[in-house]
């Protein structure tokens, strides 16, 4: 019984440590304006519509974040006179993740392109990364990213029609 007490307790607090321990995952990144890396670019991450991190690009136009598992998220790439580029990030299926996942390293480049009232999908995501189980790293959904270029693609013809 003297050592029973102690036995529990230290069972009770690492069952809540790691049941409460939650995955984190780093993204890093790097903004472009043509070929040139773009210093002073902001990036803000929203999970639930909630702004929960924001930083700046620095000279090399790098950045990095970190997102926890099991959740999805919106980051949204911007600099004054450009066009907002927005980032859909998918961390779902990564909880039981039992290997260090590799840092995921994309690169956003913006462009100066002003938007119209016909521009109808210029706030979506240009591109979902998501996580691949079976090879444990993440990735971004060509599918997704295809779909999107097409729609785009799409209306701009059918406004072309409309304003002649």
């Amino acid at each position: 019984m003297k050592f029973l007490i102690p036995f529990i307790f230290l069972f009770l607090v690492c069952s809540i440590s790691g049941v409460s321990q939650d995955n984190t995952f780093t993204f890093k990144g790097k903004v472009y304006f043509s070929t040139k890396p773009l210093k002073g670019a902001t990036i803000e991450v929203y999970g639930s519509g909630d702004l929960i991190y924001e930083t700046t690009s620095k000279g090399s136009g790098k950045f990095q974040f970190d997102l926890k598992s099991e959740k999805q998220y919106m980051v949204e790439v911007s600099m004054e006179n450009m066009r907002l580029k927005t980032i859909w990030i998918n961390t779902k299926r990564t909880k039981d993740a039992d290997v260090k996942i590799p840092v995921f390293a994309f690169d956003v480049y913006l462009e100066e392109e002003a938007i119209t009232p016909y521009d109808e999908l210029s706030e979506l995501p240009v591109t979902l990364v998501k996580y691949q189980v079976k090879k444990k790293v993440f990735y971004m959904d060509k599918a997704y990213t295809q779909v999107i270029k097409s729609k785009k693609k799409e209306i701009k013809q059918n406004t072309f029609l409309i304003r002649r």
